[in-house]
């Protein structure tokens, strides 16, 4: 989030305000909301794609993309890289000074570190066999568990307290297990949908006002 939120802020600063310069600002901060719902497509998975090309498309609307790279975007193998490309293209047309260039570049660089941190997380889940183990030894321990609070229980009516005693306890780690279960893959029950709407696409539109309005250019009158 904040890398994102950087790569926005580190545009206001270091453009210049001329119209060539705020429709690359513009750009670059569409082409960050992009980026970072393409990655959430990618965690999700082809359910989002129509929720994808929507929200591209209401750059489009904007302005702020053509058509022809909402297309070559969700044609794309990987589409976060894809529009982490096309952010370095967009910083490739500013002409600032190359210095200032490569700290908006180094954040590009860390999104794509990110990015593949997150493809790591994704594709290596832990191994079905050992879910598999768990939940057979699981069950297995569960069933013969009453055999073992029987004696132990003894001083209840007829042993009833075996009966609520074993749903307590298997209530409990059935539950711990579908923790573990959720904890391998959690990009399904986290909500990135805020992350991407709320703290990165309207942080950035919220910099990019705050930019055009020149409201820090005004100097305080003593």
């Amino acid at each position: 989030i904040n890398n994102c939120r950087n790569v926005v802020r580190q545009a206001n600063t270091f453009f210049p305000d001329d119209p060539h310069h705020v429709m690359l600002k513009q750009r670059l901060a569409a082409e960050t909301a992009a980026f970072i719902r393409a990655l959430r497509n990618f965690l999700r998975g082809p359910t989002d794609d129509d929720i994808l090309r929507s929200e591209l498309y209401e750059l489009v609307g904007a302005g702020h993309m053509t058509p022809a790279t909402v297309e070559k975007g969700m044609a794309a193998s990987n589409r976060p890289m894809f529009f982490l490309s096309a952010m370095s293209a967009t910083l490739r047309k500013a002409e600032i000074d190359p210095m200032k260039a490569a700290r908006v570049d180094a954040s590009i660089s860390v999104l794509v570190d990110l990015t593949g941190a997150n493809e790591r997380i994704f594709k290596s889940p832990i191994p079905l066999m050992y879910t598999r183990l768990l939940a057979r030894f699981l069950s297995v321990f569960l069933v013969l568990m009453p055999l073992g609070l029987w004696q132990a229980l003894g001083e209840s009516w007829n042993h009833w307290a075996t009966i609520p005693a074993t749903f307590v306890i298997s209530f409990f780690l059935f539950g711990i297990e579908e923790a573990g279960i959720q904890l391998e893959e959690p990009f399904s029950v986290l909500p990135i949908e805020a992350f991407c709407n709320g703290a990165i696409a309207a942080a950035a539109d919220e910099m990019l006002a705050a930019d055009g309005s020149k409201v820090f250019d005004e100097v305080p009158v003593v």
